[in-house]
């Protein structure tokens, strides 16, 4: 245990437990959150938090020759997504519109979402702006990015006096 949690003992294990504001708050964020992604045709977007803005998951691999970088963009096309590099910054982003129209009896549905995101990755000295290959498959977004021999060059190691 660390300091912030304090230990049990027999009397306070018997005990009904208190109000957890804090825990509850985060167990119903969790719960709603699987619901959303449970049901057919949700994507990264459609679970727009009202205090975290959604993040993809990235890879960045040294693959010899060049960097190969990965990230998860679930529900998305390549029409929703732009991917931007300057100054040796990677931007990648994206920009979803949905709306759904039903109609059941006498009543009426129409929802529309909207999300957006935007990361940005530093990328190693080596790396080539103009060697830049980009796909997308399967919510897969993968980017081959070329090293710049002369940068790598570039390099050289201090001496530290004592």
């Amino acid at each position: 245990m660390n300091d912030m949690t304090p230990a049990r003992t027999d009397a306070a294990a018997s005990a009904p437990a208190p109000e957890l504001g804090a825990v509850d708050w985060f167990r119903a964020e969790v719960d709603r959150f699987m619901d959303e992604m449970s049901k057919p045709g949700r994507s990264l977007l459609s679970f727009v938090p009202r205090f975290v803005i959604p993040k993809p998951a990235i890879e960045l691999t040294d693959a010899g020759e060049s960097y190969r970088l990965s990230a998860e963009l679930p529900g998305l096309t390549e029409k929703d997504i732009t991917v931007e590099m300057a100054d040796g910054i990677l931007t990648i982003a994206a920009e979803k519109h949905e709306s759904a129209e039903r109609r059941d009896g006498d009543c009426l549905i129409n929802e529309r979402r909207h999300g957006h995101f935007q990361r940005q990755i530093t990328l190693p000295i080596d790396a080539d702006e103009n060697k830049v290959k980009a796909r997308f498959k399967h919510g897969l977004l993968t980017l081959d990015i070329g090293k710049n021999a002369a940068a790598r060059k570039r390099t050289r190691k201090i001496k530290i006096d004592s």
